[in-house]
């Protein structure tokens, strides 16, 4: 029997990037949860999603298999034949699903970020075969803290949003939940390294936008301040080396720029 692995924001920008190489392999089969009422549905929204790209693209019905339902919900809003399949293949869950929105109401993130993740960690107790559940958090978890932040280090207590603070209380929940975690920490996600492809124009491609149309003239922010900007490959890669590690076990990673070599706004702007 091909290894399983189950897949959650699988249409994001990220997951996107997850599933491109977890196509690669044969020798597995991934699961990609997708909000849907039903398969058809399901297949539908994935190769929308993933029309940039031909192989992804092809590959949705054979490797990448379209899984309707919804993690906010109990069993993942998954039917009994759905959840046999995954009980008798998955050995690695890969939870990349997430609210990001900074406009979203605390109820709202938590629904996802906090709920969904508890019924997450629910459903990866009832794998026999698991070995690992790698868990996309975010480097922000450490919210309001100053100086270096170790990665051995919990979350912080004071944050600059609400979306922080839903990620930071993820995060806790999979560290009390017995399970054979791994917990990655990106900073600011950006496009390909060697493309620029990027599939949101959120983040600093919002603040980009406002500048070119004139409608920022001055950024308030030092033109030597440090940026927190990762290519989306090299987040992808170094997510996936953690999920296969088996020294990876129960430790967190921050997937971030190395020390002094990130850009500073001055050279975005110049860029």
């Amino acid at each position: 029997m091909k290894e399983g692995i189950l897949l959650t924001g699988g249409t994001g920008f990220l997951g996107t990037e997850l599933a491109a190489r977890l196509a690669k392999t044969e020798e597995t089969l991934v699961y990609v949860l997708v909000r849907a009422a039903d398969h058809a549905e399901a297949a539908q929204r994935l190769r929308a999603a993933w029309q940039h790209e031909q192989s992804l693209y092809q590959a949705v019905g054979r490797q990448l298999l379209p899984l309707p339902g919804d993690f906010t919900k109990d069993d993942l809003g998954l039917n009994a034949e759905a959840l046999q399949a995954l009980w008798e293949s998955v050995t690695l869950v890969i939870h990349a699903g997430a609210e990001i929105g900074f406009d979203k109401s605390k109820a709202e993130l938590d629904q996802t970020n906090v709920d969904g993740t508890r019924n997450m960690i629910a459903l990866a107790h009832s794998l026999p075969r698991l070995r690992r559940f790698l868990h996309i958090s975010t480097a922000y978890v450490a919210g309001r803290k100053h100086g270096r932040v170790m990665e051995e280090e919990l979350p912080g207590n004071h944050f600059s949003s609400l979306y922080e603070q839903s990620k930071a209380e993820a995060e806790n929940l999979l560290r009390a939940s017995g399970l054979p975690w791994s917990i990655c920490r990106p900073g600011m996600i950006v496009g390909d390294s060697e493309t620029g492809w990027v599939r949101n124009f959120n983040t600093v491609y919002y603040v980009l936008k406002q500048l070119l149309l004139g409608k920022i003239r001055l950024l308030p922010i030092r033109e030597d301040t440090p940026l927190n900007l990762v290519p989306v490959d090299m987040v992808a890669d170094a997510a996936l080396t953690v999920a296969r590690l088996d020294a990876a076990e129960g430790k967190t990673f921050h997937l971030t720029c190395p020390e002094g070599k990130a850009p500073t706004a001055g050279e975005l702007c110049d860029a």
